[in-house]
């Protein structure tokens, strides 16, 4: 059976290497005979390199990219059902809320599930998870047991799903995102959420979509850029497990830039931080006064964590010097390479029950309680 799961598993990788080849023959031979490759409604071309203009049209790269995109949700997902199938977690000390829409439209990715001791008191603090997964892959139930850890540890959770890369894009992703912490505001009463001591977390892509929502919250400005009205809810701090900092990226995950956006957001104000979303902390400065009256509050203290084994440690490590630059608060957690463990891309979230993840878990809830 494992020889049978090892040869899937490498099945998949190839396929995905297959399309990645391609797409990299494609962008040599557009450059050698002198093709332009401008992207859509004139984004620059070093931002999305392979939405290459060919004869008219760009169907033939974009179409590649969406079904990278889609073979690359396909092996994360799948590699997660056996991860999660080879373990079993004991829950009968937790109650478990699940599939509350927070938009009534029937969509799966808009549901969200509500995690808490059993027979616990409304005033419990409350986390809110955004899951990870590229933007283009994973839903709530992803994160199950990183969820029924922080319950146990004296938290009601919120994890949310929202819409994915390639059947949306990001803007979208955003809007989900700020709409589910909205519908928590207006339903504070009615699943007894003491928003009054609430915490946001997310991993990877989730860390991302976190901090695109702690800066609209905080930044007028960033929310008429959006076109998003604030939720209301004040976040006493967060926590970003190797947080993908940049949708622009290398490597495998190059489709990436062809698919968080489209025609349609050519020219709208917000493009510039889905295009680079290390902008969003400009527009979230704290100076006193003139950010009063700019209608700018200061971001929650922030908790970075990474590792060496971390295929995004340099995402965390970009955002800590950009954090220390501008004098926002936060605390990171950087592991050297694992001893028992491999301390790999989320591991606390993965692996719950390693000592190295306890530890993680032990010091975001210090800092989330000491704020």
């Amino acid at each position: 059976m494992q020889i049978l799961r090892n040869f899937f598993f490498y099945i998949q990788w190839f396929c995905l290497l297959f399309l990645y080849a391609i797409q990299r023959v494609w962008h040599i031979f557009c450059t050698l005979i002198g093709i332009d490759c401008p992207v859509a409604g004139g984004i620059s071309s070093n931002v999305l390199l392979f939405r290459c203009k060919c004869y008219g049209t760009h169907l033939i790269p974009v179409t590649m990219s969406k079904l990278m995109a889609r073979i690359g949700r396909f092996i994360l997902e799948t590699n997660d059902a056996l991860r999660m199938r080879r373990h079993s977690h004991v829950t009968s000390d937790l109650s478990v809320l699940a599939d509350v829409p927070y938009v009534a439209d029937g969509t799966p990715e808009h549901l969200l599930d509500i995690y808490r001791p059993k027979d616990a008191s409304a005033d419990l603090p409350v986390i809110v998870n955004i899951h990870g997964g590229g933007l283009f892959a994973s839903y709530k139930t992803v994160n199950t047991w990183f969820n029924h850890e922080w319950a146990r540890l004296g938290y009601t959770v919120v994890s949310l799903s929202y819409r994915r890369l390639p059947d949306t894009t990001m803007i979208h992703q955003v809007e989900d995102v700020m709409t589910a912490l909205r519908f928590l505001r207006e339903n504070r009463d009615t699943y007894r959420l003491n928003l009054d001591r609430c915490y946001l977390t997310g991993d990877s892509a989730g860390a991302l979509l976190s901090l695109f929502a702690l800066s609209i919250e905080a930044s007028r400005p960033l929310q008429t850029a959006f076109g998003i009205a604030p939720a209301g809810i004040t976040f006493r701090a967060a926590a970003f497990i190797s947080i993908m900092l940049d949708t622009k990226r290398k490597g495998l995950l190059f489709f990436l830039g062809d698919v968080v956006c489209n025609t349609d957001d050519s020219g709208q104000p917000y493009l510039p931080y889905i295009l680079n979303p290390s902008a969003l902390l400009g527009n979230t400065q704290w100076d006193g006064d003139s950010s009063v009256q700019s209608g700018v509050k200061p971001l929650p203290p922030l908790y970075l964590v990474t590792g060496e084994e971390d295929m995004l440690q340099s995402d965390t490590l970009k955002l800590h010097r950009l954090l220390t630059g501008l004098g926002i608060k936060h605390r990171l957690l950087n592991f050297p390479k694992g001893v028992k463990n491999k301390l790999v891309h989320v591991f606390s979230v993965q692996y719950p029950l390693w000592s190295e993840s306890r530890h993680v878990y032990a010091e975001i809830d210090n800092f989330f309680r000491s704020n």
